[in-house]
C-alpha cells in the first residue's frame, strides 16, 4: 500500500479520488458536497484563502480510502480541516488510521496545530461510525449543528402565507455579483456574521471579508459551476441591515443549500431573517426545473434561526458534530 497526493490538476488521479468520497457521501440519506468540478478548482487553482488537497491509500488499482484537507492561508493558519472518507469494503482494516497518521505527520510539517473534521450522526444522539472513529483517534467534540432540509418548489400559495415584509426596510436582490453600491456594506456583514455565529468551544477565528476577497471567491464560484441567489434587507437610512444567500451547482440542480442567514443585532427581533429567506426562496426556486432539496445547518444553540427553518418547513434529519485533535 501506498500514499498517493492529490492536487486536482491530474485528472484520471483527481477522479478515482473523488470517486471513493462521493460514494461514502452517498450513503447518507441526503448526500452532500461538492460535485467533481467544484472540487476539482477547489484543489487544482491556487486561491488566497485556502489551499486544498488531498491524500489517497492505495494498493496497486484499489483505492481504500482518502483524505481531504482544508489548509487555510489568511485565518486558522493553526489548523487543517480534514474529512477521511474509506471505502465500504476497507472499513475497520486500518485504512482510516494510516490516514489520520498521515495527515498528522503532513501538518506537523507545515506547522499546524490543530485538526478539525466533522461528522454527520443520528438526527438524536449525533452518533455514528464517524464519531466513534473520532473518538477513538483522541478528537473531543467541540460544536454540534442540526442539520435541516426543505423540499422544494414551495407552492406560491404556501410562499405568499410565509412572506411577512417588514415596515421600513427594503428589499435588495442580486445573483452572481455583489453590485458595486453594496459590495462594502456586504463585506462589513459577512465579517460581522462570522464573529456573531454560534461555533461551540471550536479553536476558530473569524473571516475578514473585504470587497476583494468576495470578488475572488464569486469568481471562483462561477467557476466551479455554482449558482448564489443573495436577498438583503436595508433600512430606512441605507444601511444593510439583514442577508441571506442560498444556491448550488448546475451540475448538481437537485442539491441546493442554504448558506449564511444573517440579522445585525441592532436589529433583531423583527423577523428579518424570515423577511429575506422568503423571497430568496422565491428567486431560487424560479429557476427550478425538477425537484430539489435544500440543505441548511445551524448550532443547535441557534435557537432563533432554527425557529425559523421550522416555520418555513425544514424538517430535522442529521446532528453533524465538530471535532478538534490537538497534534
Amino acid at each position: 500500500m501506498e500514499i498517493v497526493k492529490v492536487d486536482g490538476r491530474d485528472g484520471e488521479v483527481f477522479g478515482r479520488f473523488f470517486r471513493v468520497r462521493d460514494e461514502v457521501r452517498r450513503e447518507d440519506e441526503f448526500p452532500v458536497g461538492l460535485g467533481l468540478e467544484e472540487a476539482r478548482v477547489l484543489m487544482a487553482d491556487e486561491h488566497s484563502d485556502l489551499r486544498a488537497d488531498g491524500l489517497g491509500l492505495v494498493d496497486g488499482d484499489n483505492w481504500l480510502g482518502v483524505a481531504w484537507l482544508d489548509w487555510w492561508l489568511k485565518e486558522n493558519t493553526h489548523l487543517v480541516e480534514v474529512e477521511i472518507s474509506v471505502a465500504a469494503k476497507y472499513r475497520r482494516t486500518g485504512v482510516g488510521s494510516r490516514l489520520l497518521e498521515e495527515v498528522i505527520e503532513r501538518a506537523r510539517q507545515d506547522g499546524r496545530r490543530l485538526l478539525m473534521t466533522s461528522m454527520l450522526g443520528d438526527a438524536v444522539t449525533g452518533e455514528s461510525a464517524g464519531t466513534a472513529f473520532a473518538a477513538v483517534h483522541g478528537f473531543v467534540r467541540k460544536h454540534v449543528e442540526l442539520h435541516q432540509v426543505l423540499e422544494l418548489p414551495l407552492s406560491d400559495a404556501r410562499l405568499a402565507e410565509l412572506d411577512q415584509p417588514v415596515d421600513g426596510y427594503q428589499i435588495v436582490q442580486w445573483r452572481e455579483h455583489s453590485p458595486e453600491a453594496w459590495i462594502e456594506q456586504f463585506a462589513d456583514a459577512l465579517s460581522a456574521m462570522t464573529e456573531d455565529v454560534p461555533m461551540g468551544e471550536l479553536d476558530h477565528e473569524p473571516t475578514r471579508w473585504t470587497p476583494e476577497r468576495i470578488r475572488e471567491a464569486e469568481a471562483r464560484r462561477i467557476k466551479q459551476g455554482r449558482f448564489c441567489h443573495t436577498t438583503v434587507a436595508v433600512d430606512a437610512d441605507g444601511q444593510l441591515a439583514a442577508y441571506t444567500q442560498m444556491g448550488g451547482a448546475a451540475a448538481n440542480p437537485e442539491r441546493l443549500y442554504q448558506w449564511d442567514t444573517f440579522v445585525r443585532r441592532d436589529h433583531r427581533g423583527r423577523r428579518l431573517g424570515l423577511a429575506v429567506k422568503v423571497p430568496n426562496l422565491r428567486s431560487l426556486q424560479a429557476d427550478l426545473d425538477r425537484p430539489a432539496v435544500l440543505h441548511t445547518w445551524n448550532a443547535t444553540s441557534n435557537a432563533p434561526m432554527i425557529a425559523v427553518n421550522d416555520h418555513l418547513g425544514f424538517r430535522r434529519v442529521a446532528l453533524r458534530t465538530n471535532w478538534e485533535l490537538e497534534i
